[in-house]
């Protein structure tokens, strides 16, 4: 996954390396609520919020 987040910062993928997502997960490079907020805000502006972070239906 590092090496994959390290390539993605040269070509521009997933907010220049800076997430890495699967089907039950995401994971932001570097630390602190900042950073995620700012992964957040990035998926919000590029449109991709809801197909990374999916609503859980009512229990």
């Amino acid at each position: 996954m590092e090496r994959l987040m390290e390539k993605w910062s040269r070509t521009g993928e997933a907010l220049d390396g800076r997430y890495f997502r699967c089907s039950d997960g995401l994971i932001v490079r570097d630390p602190g609520i900042d950073n995620m907020a700012q992964v957040r805000a990035g998926l919000l502006d590029d449109g991709d919020f809801t197909q990374v972070l999916q609503r859980l239906a009512d229990a």
